[in-house]
């Protein structure tokens, strides 16, 4: 699907490890000459090794974007994605009044989606965005329950000292406290047993204030089932929406309050432990996953009291859920991730060989896999900068370019729509952006494509196929001021030949790092990798790409016989003496 339009702002460091850049670098002799003085010539890195690692479970607590369904990808497997978050007052100390009776409760989150057009009828059509294995027939079960697990702020193993981290595979830690299924009722199936995400716009009704249907002039209906005769009083865009039940809210809340359990977040939060929300599939495979922001919830219960002996009047008690560090709203969540790896998928992760590297490499996003890729060995390297600083070579340009697999044992099968719309590079040695990030500084209406000259983003073919999809064929990452910074070996941060690694991502503007759950760590021969880029996690989807070792070749638009395996070239000029 089309990217989302993400407002997100940098996570907290507290809760993300996060190493700042030296941004005190500089172009090597940027000031090129013109072409009469200099020749443009092209460097071919011949000993680049690229392999793929399996993540293992992610710290996935407090994301900006969570996943939420059930996607198979006929590669890969299949990805669950859960959600647990809790519950805060959206103003605390809230007036409830006397006998307070509840009219109904619900939840709506909205999809990301775009507004395409209007219907004669005034009905608004939309297209959503970064909703995976989409369908009208994608169905799943949904299930939401009270949370009895008390999701902490801080970690008592460490005294209290650091911020609590949980992982993609810390589901269990909650089931064990599953309280009371909250959903309303079974008769609306599109909200439970057979869930599916509708690009469809929600209608809220005109009601009398008791649940009835009415006609413009406040007459109830006395057909209450046919919703053409039903008054349109707010219309919402696609979205979440989920019917909860009235006899907890009541009691849970609204005859609680008296007791003082709705004084003030710290202790609604540790009375009211949250919502945990389960996916279980209807058919093997079948379903689709939705990327949700849960901080824009409008979480409400609506109800009816009186104060001071007055008439009955309907109030609103609003709920919010979702972290977002820059606002008030700090509802600690945790997207678990059950992934079944399929078993083409496992063997290959296996089997990776990071001595020699591998012919085809697979990054999947989530609980899924890396790739790491040694650029230069040792003597490759002082070649290479002997090479440039002594005849005054000045690169011009150096990239990464990988070509996507589309053997039919990769990803051959799989819709173009749903192939990660960018990947990106990052220093894997200093786990942090490399320079080229940070000196891009392009912006784009679609904040997913900032930074667009630092690459990443898929190239698709011209033609569209039988389906009307156009296939990726290919990213390109430029590493420039990376390459230029490594040569000059004056950074001291630069001076180790680097290990890059390469994942999918959700948001280009989110290089915070995730921690992988010790218990499972990455080893690289004596080295263990700590962490992958949060915005990694937040993303279900995969692809299987050529490495440096493949012998593919395509034939492109002009003829001409193009080799595919993963290739950096620098390009650079020298003077003409």
């Amino acid at each position: 699907m089309k990217s989302i339009f993400l407002k997100i702002t940098l996570l907290l460091a507290t809760f993300f490890a996060f190493t700042s850049c030296d941004k005190d670098f500089n172009s090597l002799d940027s000031d090129l000459a013109d072409d009469t003085h200099f020749n443009l010539e092209k460097y071919p890195v011949e000993n680049l090794k690229a392999y793929s690692k399996a993540t293992g479970p992610v710290q996935s607590n407090n994301l900006p974007i969570n996943a939420l369904g059930i996607y198979e990808n006929p590669y890969f497997g299949t990805t669950k994605a859960h959600f647990v978050s809790q519950v805060e007052l959206a103003n605390t100390n809230p007036t409830i009044g006397d006998s307070p009776v509840i009219d109904s409760v619900y939840l709506y989150v909205p999809y990301f989606s775009t507004l395409k057009s209007t219907s004669d009828s005034g009905e608004r059509i939309y297209e959503l965005d970064s909703v995976y294995g989409y369908s009208e027939d994608a169905k799943f079960k949904l299930h939401v329950y009270e949370n009895g697990y008390f999701l902490r702020d801080f970690d008592p193993d460490e005294d209290f000292e650091s911020t609590q981290k949980y992982y993609t595979n810390d589901k269990s830690l909650v089931d064990a406290y599953k309280g009371t299924e909250l959903l309303n009722n079974s008769s609306k199936l599109s909200q439970n047993e057979e869930f599916v995400v509708s690009n469809k716009e929600i209608y809220i009704y005109k009601t009398n204030g008791s649940g009835l249907y009415v006609d413009a002039a406040g007459a109830v209906l006395t057909n209450q089932t046919d919703p053409s005769l039903r008054v349109i009083k707010e219309r919402k865009t696609p979205g979440l929406w989920l019917d909860l039940k009235n006899s907890f809210f009541q009691q849970k809340i609204l005859d609680a309050a008296a007791s003082g359990v709705l004084f003030n977040n710290n202790t609604f939060k540790d009375y009211f432990r949250g919502l945990l929300f389960e996916v279980e599939e209807i058919n093997p495979g079948q379903g689709s996953i939705a990327m949700l922001d849960f901080s824009s919830a409008e979480f409400k219960i609506l109800f009816k009291s009186s104060i001071g002996g007055g008439d009955a009047l309907r109030r609103t008690l609003s709920l919010q859920m979702g972290y977002k560090t820059t606002s008030s709203k700090k509802s600690n969540c945790v997207n678990f991730i059950e992934h079944s790896k399929s078993a083409a998928y496992s063997s290959a992760l296996s089997s990776s060989d990071e001595v020699n590297g591998d012919d085809r490499l697979y990054i999947k996003g989530g609980d899924g896999s890396v790739v790491f890729i040694d650029a230069f060995n040792d003597a490759e390297l002082a070649s290479l900068r002997n090479e440039m600083l002594t005849k005054k070579w000045l690169v011009n340009e150096a990239s990464l370019t990988f070509y996507i697999d589309r053997d039919e044992d990769a990803m051959g099968n799989v819709d173009s729509e749903e192939e990660p719309e960018r990947i990106y590079i990052f220093d894997a040695t200093n786990n942090k952006p490399i320079l080229d990030y940070y000196a891009d500084n392009s912006t784009s209406s679609d904040v997913k494509k900032n930074k667009s000259s630092f690459g990443g983003i898929i190239q698709r073919e011209k033609v569209e196929d039988i389906n009307g999809n156009k296939k990726g064929i290919k990213y390109k990452v430029k590493l420039t001021e990376y390459i230029k910074q490594l040569i000059k070996n004056e950074n001291d941060a630069y001076d180790d030949n680097l290990r890059l690694g390469l994942t999918v991502i959700e948001s280009i503007n989110i290089p915070e790092n995730a921690f992988i759950n010790p218990a499972n760590p990455i080893t690289i021969g004596s080295d263990v990798v700590k962490f992958v880029p949060v915005s990694s996690v937040m993303n279900p989807l995969g692809t299987v790409l050529h490495g440096p070792l493949s012998t593919a070749t395509y034939e492109d638009e002009n003829g001409n016989i193009v080799p595919m395996k993963l290739q950096l070239e620098i390009y650079f000029t020298k003077p003409n003496n």
